[in-house]
């Protein structure tokens, strides 16, 4: 009896602590379907707005808590993003020849979300950003990329904390 006893004690905390956890969602109750205009690029970085809009419409297609409406006029949300740096910074050169061989990419974003309903702006988060590092040599055993490859992984990144920031409120 004592061991059955220790053995429901033991299991029972197990079972419910390894339950999955869903985050609430965090939206306004009319709002059932957004729209995601495509970026504002005030950077110097050619096209990377097409890429992080279409990557965040993914990701909300991903989630499904919410519907993507592409005519903003029908929309009962409208998320609006302004991509405002683009930073590559080189953090590590050869010691022999100072050539860069490892960069840090940072790409900051303004993210507006506004109840087109009601027309009013609902919040605003400036400065958002994400980074990654990478190295374009390979005499340290690491990977090799390109800046395109890093960037569109801080995009990917960027687009998940937008989907977050929106539905979720984190």
């Amino acid at each position: 009896m004592r061991k059955v006893l220790i053995l429901l004690v033991t299991l029972i905390p197990l079972l419910f602590g390894c339950t999955t956890y869903n985050p609430q969602v965090n939206l306004p109750s009319e709002i059932k379907a957004i729209a995601v205009p495509v970026f504002i690029n005030k950077t110097s970085k050619y096209n990377i707005e097409q890429y992080v809009t279409q990557k965040t419409i993914d990701e909300f297609l991903a989630d499904g808590k919410i519907a993507i409406n592409e005519d903003e006029r029908k929309a009962h949300g409208i998320v609006k993003c302004r991509i405002t740096k683009y930073v590559n910074t080189a953090i590590r050169h050869d010691e022999n020849t100072q050539v860069a061989i490892e960069y840090r990419l940072r790409i900051y974003v303004d993210v507006y979300f506004f109840d087109n309903k009601n027309q009013r702006l609902l919040w605003k988060d400036n400065n958002v950003w994400e980074e990654t590092t990478y190295y374009v040599v390979n005499n340290l055993g690491m990977p090799v990329e390109d800046e395109t490859i890093a960037g569109n992984r801080v995009l990917d990144k960027l687009a998940k904390r937008i989907v977050r920031r929106v539905i979720y409120g984190w």
